[in-house]
C-alpha cells in the first residue's frame, strides 16, 4: 500500500492530523538518540535529552497519571519554571487526553488558589509550596513516582480541551480561558503556522520566553512537533540569549519587543553576534516603527516576521519584513479570518480612522471556553473584540494604536501611551519607557512617564526631546527614573501596579 504524502516529514500514517503523542513517537523512532532538548541552568550548565529520552519520560508520567485517574475531562496544573520535566510533562498529560494547565512559577499562593479553584486540577506539579486543598507533587516526586513505569506510549486518545491559558496581561487580573480543540496538529494547520511564523522542520531554535505564556507555548511545542531542537535557558536576559544563539547557532527565536530593545542597547552587540540566525519572529508586545526598522538592519526583512494575537483566540495578524517595508507600523493581515475597524456607534470605519479593532475567523473560528470571565460579544458574522484600538490602510493591512485600557483621557484629549513610549525610546539614553496616567484633580489624569536609561539625562532633556515629535498635551508632566522597569514573565508591564507604585512614590 503507497504511504500517503504529508506535509508533515513525520507522518507515516495514512491521516494528516497528529496527536502529540503520535508525532513525538514518530520523531523519537526516526532520530532517537538527536536532542530533543538542551536546558542551560541558571549555573550556565548544560543538560540534553533525547527524543528517545523525552518519548519515554513522557510515556512513564501518562501511565502514572492514568493509574491515579488522570485522563479526559481532567486537568494537570504546571507551576513550573523552563525545565525539561515541564516538556516531558506536556506531553504525558496530552498522551492521557487531560488538559495541560500551564501556570507561571512564580506566581504568588493566593493566585495560584484562585486559578485552581478555576479548573479544579486532578494535579499540581510544583517545586514551590502545593496549594491546600489540592493534590500535588514536586517534580522531584514525580520522577520518583513514575520510575517504574511503562516506557511504551498508552492507548492514543484525544485531549479536549488541551490547554487552559492563564493570563494575566497587562490588567493584573487572571483570565483563565480554554482551548476546546484536540492537542496536536495536521499538515493545513502546519501550512498556516509555517506561513505566519516563518518556521520550517528540523531547526535548531531557541526558547526566548516562558511556557506558560501563550506565544512562547505555541514556538516551543510547535517547535518539537516539527523536530526542531529547543534550546531552553533558565535566564532569560538579553545577554544570555545572545550569547546562546552564538553557541549554538540558533536558527530560530521568537521574542517580545522589550528583550529586542534591550539587546540593541546592550554594550558591544553587533549584527554579527546573530549571524546564525534564519528565522526571527516577535509578538508579545507593541514594535514602534525605529526599533523595527533597527532590527531590520540587524536580520534581513525576508527573515524578520511578525504576530499579532491575543490570548482569547478573536484572530491573529502576520507580517514578514519586506511586506512591512511596504506597509511601515502595520501588524499584517488575517490569513485567515477578517478584520474590521468600528466606531463608537458599531459601525465600521474608513481606511486610515482610528476605531475599536473587531476580528472574525469566520467558519474557523477556535473553539475557547472563558472559565472565570464572561465570553466577549460576538455579532452574525463572528466579530469580536478585546478592546484594542487602531486602523486599517487602503490595502487592508491592520496598524495597531493602543488598547483602549491605556488610553489616558487628560484634559479631554484622547492620548496613547504607545504613541508617548515610541517617542521616549527614540531618544539614544531611554532603554525603555511606560506611560501611565495619574489621577488628577484638574487634568482628570496627568501624564507620567517612567523610564530606564543607559546614561545621565534629565526630566527637561527628554520634555525638550519629546517636542520635537509631540504636540505639548502629550508630553509627560512627570518623568520618574528607574533602575529597572519591572514586567512580568510574559515581558509585560502590568501598568495598574506601576499606577499604585508611583502614587505611593508621590508622584
Amino acid at each position: 500500500m503507497e504511504r500517503t504524502s504529508h506535509l508533515n516529514i513525520f507522518n507515516q500514517g495514512t491521516e494528516s492530523f497528529f496527536t502529540p503523542g503520535t508525532q513525538l513517537a514518530s520523531i523519537a523512532r526516526v532520530k532517537p538518540d538527536a536532542p530533543a532538548v538542551i536546558y542551560v541552568s541558571p549555573e550556565n550548565k548544560e543538560s540534553v535529552m533525547t527524543w528517545r529520552e523525552l518519548h519515554e519520560f513522557s510515556n512513564r508520567i501518562a501511565w502514572y497519571l492514568l493509574e491515579q485517574g488522570i485522563g479526559p475531562g481532567k486537568s494537570v496544573l504546571a507551576a513550573l519554571p523552563n525545565i525539561p520535566t515541564h516538556i516531558a510533562l506536556a506531553f504525558g498529560i496530552w498522551k492521557t487526553g487531560a488538559c495541560y494547565v500551564p501556570v507561571s512559577n512564580r506566581a504568588p499562593q493566593r493566585n495560584l488558589m484562585e486559578i485552581c479553584a478555576c479548573v479544579s486540577p486532578a494535579l499540581v506539579i510544583t517545586n514551590r509550596k502545593k496549594p491546600d486543598g489540592y493534590p500535588g507533587l514536586s517534580t522531584a516526586e514525580l520522577r520518583a513516582l513514575c520510575a517504574d513505569c511503562p516506557v511504551d506510549m498508552p492507548p492514543d486518545v484525544l485531549a479536549i480541551p488541551n490547554l487552559a491559558n492563564c493570563s494575566g496581561g497587562t490588567t493584573g487580573k487572571t483570565k483563565v480561558i480554554e482551548q476546546d480543540m484536540p492537542a496536536g496538529e495536521s499538515d493545513e494547520g502546519l501550512r498556516t503556522w509555517f506561513a505566519v511564523s516563518g518556521m520550517r522542520f528540523e531547526m535548531r531554535q531557541l526558547l526566548a520566553g516562558p511556557l506558560f505564556h501563550g506565544a512562547p507555548h505555541s514556538a516551543a511545542f510547535n517547535g518539537l512537533y516539527c523536530g526542531n531542537t529547543l534550546v531552553m535557558p533558565a535566564k532569560l536576559d538579553a545577554e544570555t540569549i545572545v550569547r546562546l544563539i552564538k553557541k549554538y547557532r540558533i536558527e530560530y527565536v521568537q521574542m517580545v519587543p522589550t528583550l529586542m530593545q534591550r539587546i540593541s542597547r546592550m554594550p558591544g552587540f553587533r549584527k554579527e553576534d546573530l549571524a546564525s540566525i534564519e528565522v526571527l519572529c516577535h509578538t508579545g508586545g507593541v514594535c514602534s516603527q525605529d526599533l523595527k526598522r533597527e532590527w531590520l538592519q540587524i536580520i534581513p526583512p525576508d527573515r524578520l516576521y511578525e504576530m499579532y494575537a491575543m490570548t482569547e483566540c478573536i484572530g491573529m495578524t502576520s507580517i514578514r519584513g519586506d511586506e512591512w517595508l511596504r506597509h511601515p507600523g502595520s501588524v499584517g493581515k488575517m490569513h485567515c479570518g477578517r478584520v474590521a475597524i468600528r466606531g463608537e456607534d458599531g459601525h465600521e470605519l474608513p481606511a486610515g480612522e482610528i476605531g475599536e479593532i473587531f476580528m472574525s475567523w469566520g467558519d474557523n473560528s477556535p473553539r475557547v471556553t472563558y472559565k472565570n470571565i464572561p465570553p466577549l460579544p460576538v455579532d452574525s458574522e463572528g466579530f469580536r473584540s478585546v478592546g484594542d484600538m487602531g486602523y486599517v490602510d487602503a490595502d487592508g493591512y491592520l496598524y495597531f494604536a493602543d488598547r483602549r485600557s491605556d488610553m489616558i483621557v487628560t484634559g479631554g484629549e484622547n492620548v496613547f501611551a504607545a504613541e508617548v513610549e515610541m517617542v521616549l525610546k527614540k531618544h539614544p539614553k531611554v532603554v525603555d519607557a511606560v506611560v501611565i496616567g495619574l489621577p488628577d484633580p484638574d487634568w482628570g489624569h496627568r501624564i507620567h512617564a517612567i523610564v530606564e536609561t543607559n546614561g545621565p539625562v534629565g526630566s527637561k532633556d527628554l520634555i525638550r526631546f519629546a517636542l520635537n515629535y509631540l504636540p505639548p498635551y502629550k508630553i509627560p508632566k512627570s518623568i520618574e527614573f528607574v533602575d529597572h522597569i519591572p514586567v512580568n514573565e510574559n515581558g509585560k508591564v502590568v501598568r495598574s501596579k506601576l499606577v499604585e507604585e508611583s502614587l505611593a512614590k508621590g508622584y
